[in-house]
């Protein structure tokens, strides 16, 4: 569709082709938000942190963390 000085303004299509479209959309903020994180210095630190947590096991189960709170 376009507006009275002829620019694009909607396109009509058909709800399949809208969903993949969403779809697609989705999984490339996926990857943009995973390329963020893993390249914070500080998330880094988060994860190492956690996995030396759960290697020396100190870790509690989340619904007692969860009662705690």
């Amino acid at each position: 569709m376009i507006n009275e000085k002829g620019n694009a303004t909607a396109v009509i299509l058909p709800i399949e082709s809208y969903k993949k479209i969403l779809a697609i959309l989705e999984e490339f903020e996926d990857r943009k938000e995973t390329k963020i994180l893993s390249q914070s210095v500080e998330f880094k630190k988060l994860v190492k942190k956690g996995l030396e947590d759960i290697k020396l096991d100190r870790i509690k189960p989340w619904k007692e963390v969860l009662d705690e709170l």
